[in-house]
């Protein structure tokens, strides 16, 4: 049978029935090759790399997407994927499983269930905090030797890092307003090292145009900031980082003169881990460390004589009651001032009647160990006569 005129005319018109080929494999690889090169190239030129020309190119290119963490990437696309791959908004690893497996009752890791509510987008600073107290009671549950080194073994707060900078938290520094969660988040920053960062806040935050004027409540969050960190430090045996610490917060307050009053907070909070909550901490390796954090007391808007009375008398080297008789001696602090204390008319957690019971007896101690008995068991008579039908509890920060 002839094929008709009509016919062989619409051959070169309709498309052929049979497909080329799929590619094997080796054309595949070569064509996916061809396609990241390209890729690559792409954004090189978008960005504005240039490869050194004395290097001699390599005869077939490896492309990677993801370099190793052990290195630092060295070209654009490089920081460009590693970014896009790590951010936990992509992250659906968790998400991935078959319809009959997610069915089951979820049996994973607390980091993986807080990488899920990420990656569905329900995360928030209340349920980041929810996450970052579990896993620390997790850990003090557990058989750990030490807390701070489990805290930085749980990658917990890298976690939280992660979320608060892809989820635009960390531009607006808004979630410092939760004070519970910025503490906590300190404490895990300061375990895994990367306490560096809430150096460019607290900077960020001082060089903040009418931070003073604006809310009240974000004109505390530099003090709020120091003070959460200047905590986390005191977890430590040696008080000589928080000290460096105080130091370092005095001098960016003075390089953006900024008011020291966000200094206050955090300088007592020190003061009190020096003396009330000495038997936590070794004595200070520095003298001049501490000699440099007591004089910070003097640049305070308002002074704090029990303080720095407390302060001499753990002096690492010259330990001295002289300012402490000289407080104590005050019949002020006796007859009116502690008759007319009420705990509820001090702003804080700080509890005036125990401070003054723990700065009366260790004046007591130190003049019973330098042979001065009867300047001791005065002020043992009068700790027992106003201080010792009171009902001193331990502070509470």
């Amino acid at each position: 049978m002839f094929k008709t005129k009509a016919l062989g005319s619409l051959k070169s018109i309709l498309p052929p029935i049979h497909q080329p080929l799929p590619l094997n494999q080796r054309e595949s690889q070569k064509l996916l090759d061809v396609l990241k090169a390209s890729f690559r190239a792409h954004l090189d030129k978008e960005h504005g790399w240039t490869p050194d020309t004395n290097q001699v190119a390599p005869a077939a290119p490896t492309v990677t997407y993801l370099p190793s963490a052990k290195d630092v990437p060295a070209r654009p696309t490089d920081k460009h994927m590693r970014a896009i791959l790590e951010n936990p908004l992509f992250n659906t690893k968790a998400s991935s499983a078959s319809p009959s497996v997610a069915a089951a009752p979820v049996k994973s890791n607390r980091n993986e269930v807080f990488q899920l509510a990420v990656s569905k987008g329900i995360m928030n600073i209340q349920r980041a905090l929810g996450f970052l107290l579990a896993v620390h009671r997790d850990i003090q549950l557990s058989a750990a030797v030490s807390v701070t080194q489990s805290m930085k073994d749980s990658g917990a707060g890298l976690l939280v890092l992660r979320w608060l900078r892809s989820s635009g938290e960390e531009r607006s520094l808004d979630f410092l307003a939760n004070r519970t969660f910025t503490r906590l988040l300190l404490r895990y920053m300061v375990a895994e090292g990367v306490d560096e960062l809430a150096w460019s806040w607290f900077q960020r935050l001082l060089n903040e145009p009418g931070l003073t004027t604006g809310k009240p409540e974000r004109a505390a969050y530099p003090a709020v900031l120091l003070d959460s960190l200047i905590m986390a430090k005191s977890q430590a045996i040696e008080l000589d980082e928080a000290y460096a610490s105080m130091l370092r917060g005095k001098e960016v307050i003075d390089d953006t003169s900024s008011s020291t009053e966000h200094l206050v907070n955090a300088w007592r909070r020190l003061c009190w881990h020096t003396t009330g909550q000495s038997y936590k901490h070794q004595t200070p390796q520095k003298p001049s460390l501490f000699d440099d954090f007591v004089t910070i007391h003097s640049q305070l808007p308002k002074p704090f004589p029990m303080a720095v009375a407390h302060l001499t008398l753990y002096h690492p080297t010259n330990p001295s009651p002289d300012l402490a008789l000289e407080y104590l001696g005050n019949e002020y602090i006796w007859n009116t001032r502690l008759p007319n204390y009420h705990a509820d008319q001090v702003a804080t957690s700080t509890n005036y009647v125990t401070k003054l019971a723990s700065l009366t007896l260790d004046t007591i101690q130190n003049l019973m160990q330098s042979g001065r008995f009867g300047e001791a068991q005065g002020l043992m008579e009068r700790f027992r006569t106003h201080l010792a039908p009171r009902n001193i509890r331990a502070v509470a920060y």
